[in-house]
């Protein structure tokens, strides 16, 4: 107790310096407060920049998932092509297979199944109806360039246009909007001399432009080489389609209210390049290579030995009798008819008579009886045609004779026109085309309907004689109409979609495929998807599996 006592005594002052100095607690408190605040502070600002960074990595992940299902769908795309060349392969062999309009095979070919329609990838192969006159139409399939006129064969027309009656004018007049001029200067860019037809240009008139270029002076590559042409403008070219998928949209109906420019009228103008093309071709082998038997080759001992094995005596007998001594009808070669000299002979025909005739086309040999022909026991003898003027045998047979017989030895058979899928304009176009027939043949082409049933129809019609045996021309008039129509051709173009069943990106591509080769080439792929999709989804999910 002392020792207490005697510490407190001893140190009185410490006591009072600690109260002295212990006295700031209000200072310290407010120091404490603002280190709180700003911790505070920093949090949310952390907490803000780590909301948007998360917000920035979340749109970062949907563009991403965005970014690969646009990859997706263009892979798709692209898978669709290579689908479609597969399908035409396939053709050449199969003519059961429907090109013109399957919604079963080219409406939402599915790629990749999931739980959600939303990740289901699909592919659809479309082109515009030729049929639909006025707003255009749809149907699943492939678009035969053989359907289109061949502006190459303008030259070829004009060549036989030897009295002047102007077919090549009247063909071209049939196309909206061709002007005798353009159609001069058309003729300019293809031929291969200097001079200028009188609404024409030749390479002095380009050379003379802010970018100079010289005119070709021979056959287009490629129909949009048609925009080099003097007088040739996007719009004649491109029509009022601006999105080119074939349907009349409401922009492309309302005048100047909206791009483009149209008349509003409620006709869609496709524009000139779905009438025309420079490059539709057949090829004049069968689906195997073989090369076909030309009708008009020169050595009638070999003509008669190649066709009797495929066709029988009566038939080789036929076609040689009408080589050598015509019909009514038969086009006369000219030159030399000088005998050949020793005894050969087919079927007891003497072969030592120079052929003096040429067939046009195939449909030469429907009906008819040739000239007397001199045989070899010294008498003459004319042969009637094995196959008559029957819608049977027309349906039946030619079918297979058009794929075993050609006049012609090309390696390929240039811009004959594919009535069962040609405009009306274009068949109009046809040399010699009676005014009334385009329409005849229209009116009788099936509907799209939403099975593709309606091609049923068009498979007995593989034929170009079809018009005859439905009569709709007479036999005189397919004669005429033969060295330019046909249903084939190996040449094809399409629009392909890449596309989700709900939502999500797609892809739109514009192919050629060439199947005049084995196998079949892709000559090019072009984008539209910077177009618009072009077609409602609802379109592309009518058929899906």
């Amino acid at each position: 107790m002392r020792r207490r006592h005697h510490f407190t005594h001893r140190w009185p002052h410490v006591s009072s310096v600690t109260r002295r100095r212990a006295a700031p607690v209000p200072h310290q408190t407010s120091r404490g407060g603002f280190v709180l605040i700003v911790v505070t502070i920093v949090i949310v600002l952390l907490s803000l920049a780590a909301y948007n960074y998360s917000g920035t990595m979340q749109v970062e992940l949907e563009a991403a998932m965005m970014s690969g299902r646009d990859v997706e769908a263009r892979m798709a795309a692209e898978s669709g092509i290579e689908y479609a060349a597969t399908r035409i392969m396939d053709y050449g062999y199969d003519d059961t297979i429907n090109l013109y309009h399957d919604p079963a095979s080219f409406n939402g070919y599915l790629i990749r199944d999931a739980t959600s329609p939303r990740g289901r990838l699909r592919f659809s192969i479309l082109v515009p109806d030729e049929a639909n006159l006025t707003g255009g139409g749809t149907r699943f399939g492939v678009t035969n360039e053989n359907s289109k006129f061949n502006i190459n064969r303008l030259l070829e027309i004009d060549e036989y246009d030897t009295e002047e009656v102007g077919y090549v004018y009247e063909a071209m007049a049939q196309i909206p909007g061709m002007t005798d001029d353009i159609a001069d200067a058309i003729l300019d860019w293809l031929d291969t001399d200097s001079d200028r037809r009188p609404g024409g240009a030749e390479s002095g008139d380009y050379e003379a432009l802010p970018i100079p270029y010289s005119a070709k002076n021979g056959p287009m590559d490629s129909i949009d080489e048609l925009l080099k042409v003097q007088g040739v403008t996007p719009l004649l070219f491109y029509g009022e389609d601006a999105n080119r998928n074939g349907l009349l949209d409401p922009n492309e109906d309302d005048g100047d209210a909206s791009s483009p420019l149209d008349n509003g009228d409620g006709i869609l103008d496709l524009g000139w390049q779905t009438y025309l093309t420079a490059t539709s071709r057949e090829r004049n082998t069968d689906p195997d290579g073989v090369e076909k038997i030309n009708l008009n080759q020169g050595q009638m001992t070999e003509l008669f030995d190649a066709l009797e094995p495929e066709l029988g005596e009566e038939a080789a007998a036929f076609i040689v009798a009408f080589r050598l001594g015509g019909t009514d009808y038969a086009q006369q070669l000219p030159g030399d008819t000088q005998n050949v000299e020793g005894l050969i002979s087919r079927a007891n025909i003497d072969l030592t008579v120079v052929p003096q005739y040429t067939f046009t086309s195939i449909y030469d040999l429907i009906g008819g009886e040739t000239n007397a022909v001199k045989m070899q026991s010294g008498t003459t003898q004319t042969f009637t045609s094995p196959w008559p003027e029957d819608a049977n045998t027309i349906l039946n047979e030619f079918p297979k004779l058009e794929r075993i017989l050609t006049v012609t030895d090309d390696a390929y058979i240039e811009g004959r026109i594919n009535i069962n899928q040609a405009r009306v304009e274009v068949m109009r176009a046809v040399p010699g085309m009676p005014a009334a027939v385009p329409d005849a043949i229209l009116a009788a082409r099936p509907a799209i309907d939403l099975t593709g049933a309606s091609s049923n129809l068009l498979a007995r019609r593989n034929t170009a004689a079809w018009i005859l045996a439905e009569n709709l021309v007479d036999l005189e008039t397919l004669r005429l109409l033969g060295p330019y129509i046909t249903t084939g051709g190996d040449v094809y173009r399409f629009q392909v979609v890449g596309h989700f069943d709900r939502g999500g990106p797609g892809v739109r591509l514009e192919a050629m495929i060439d199947a005049t080769q084995a196998p079949p080439k892709v000559t090019f792929v072009r984008d539209l998807t910077s177009l618009g999709p072009g077609y409602h989804p609802s379109l592309l999910q009518s058929f899906q599996q």
